[in-house]
């Protein structure tokens, strides 16, 4: 890698955004950090912001004001909102957009690429200069998702996620801090922004009741275009008072029948993946912040073997970072063959 780029990113105020930001500065598989020469950060907001890159302070630019004339890559987070005009003018420019924000994948249109997933045909899809990356907290588990379908074909998926109130932004993170003070010391509760109070409490997605392309509509959405439109996928999504990482209860039906022992070998095939012992249980108090998937209560719950049960907890912030730095590292390794 003796080239350098410049990247943007969009939304670098948000979590999911700075997130990003981090990752680009680890190491990446290789063991070398991705070569970066200038990092555009793009605000989301009006509000003022800032980041660390590299020992320096950046001033976060807004979109309309920001000069991507000389950007080889433009990052849209997860969980962002989408901004067409932004990616609209970067490929116009020349640059490459990669694009996890809020209703990129959809059944019927692009192809979505991940790594892992479909890797092999990212440099057909980057023709285009235009990338739609799934960038839902269930995104980590698509690559394991289409193992299994490739091997016991998959006619139902059940998927049971509680998110953290990360997934509500930074204003669900504080309000989440400043509620429980509050409930602690007995005072009474301020809401602010949300309908619902998030401290000590559970709260449905109800994005599916009012025909909303949010929550689980997303999820299902990025199911189904990564995995076939004729499966059966179902999807219920909860906001947990926790801050950080996600919890899932994935429940399973299979044409062909399944044995555990070989879905621990096929386990083996994917590195970011770790299976606990036998009767311990992963929590999103280890996977908060970390780089793996955890996975625990692998087992069968019907009579019949053609089904299959674990539970997950897993950082989607973090794996979703990942997933961006990773295909810029195989897109650089393709402009460089």
């Amino acid at each position: 890698m003796s080239r350098t780029f410049n990247i943007a990113i969009y939304a670098t105020d948000t979590l999911a955004g700075e997130t990003i930001v981090q990752q680009l500065a680890e190491p990446l598989s290789t063991g070398q950090l991705l070569p970066v020469l200038n990092l555009l950060p793009i605000s989301e907001s009006s509000e003022p912001a800032f980041i660390e890159f590299q020992g320096e302070t950046l001033a976060c630019v807004a979109a309309e004001d920001a000069d991507i004339s000389n950007t080889d890559f433009l990052l849209m987070p997860a969980r962002c909102d989408r901004n067409v005009p932004l990616m609209t003018r970067a490929i116009e420019c020349g640059c490459i957009v990669i694009d996890a924000s809020k209703g990129a994948v959809m059944p019927g249109h692009m192809l979505p690429v991940l790594p892992g997933l479909n890797e092999h045909l990212l440099t057909e899809l980057a023709e285009n200069r235009y990338l739609a990356v799934p960038g839902s907290a269930a995104a980590p588990l698509l690559p394991l998702l289409q193992r299994i379908h490739q091997q016991f074909t998959l006619g139902r998926i059940n998927l049971v996620l509680m998110q953290p109130v990360a997934a509500l932004g930074k204003k669900g993170v504080e309000a989440l801090r400043q509620q429980t003070i509050e409930l602690l010391n007995g005072k009474p509760v301020e809401q602010g922004d949300f309908a619902q109070r998030l401290a000590y409490n559970l709260i449905p997605d109800l994005s599916n009741v009012a025909q909303e392309i949010t929550g689980e509509a997303v999820i299902r959405s990025e199911l189904l275009a990564a995995l076939g439109e004729e499966l059966d996928i179902r999807v219920t999504s909860m906001t947990a008072p926790v801050f950080f990482g996600d919890s899932c209860v994935i429940d399973i039906d299979t044409v062909q029948s399944v044995d555990i022992y070989e879905i621990q070998s096929l386990l083996a095939e994917f590195p970011e993946i770790l299976l606990t012992e036998f009767g311990e249980v992963p929590t999103i108090a280890d996977a908060a912040g970390s780089n793996y998937l955890l996975m625990g209560k692998l087992c069968h719950k019907s009579d019949y073997g053609t089904d299959l049960s674990f539970w997950l907890a897993v950082d989607s912030f973090k794996r979703g970072a990942i997933h961006t730095v990773e295909l810029i590292r195989l897109l650089i390794k393709g402009l460089a063959e």
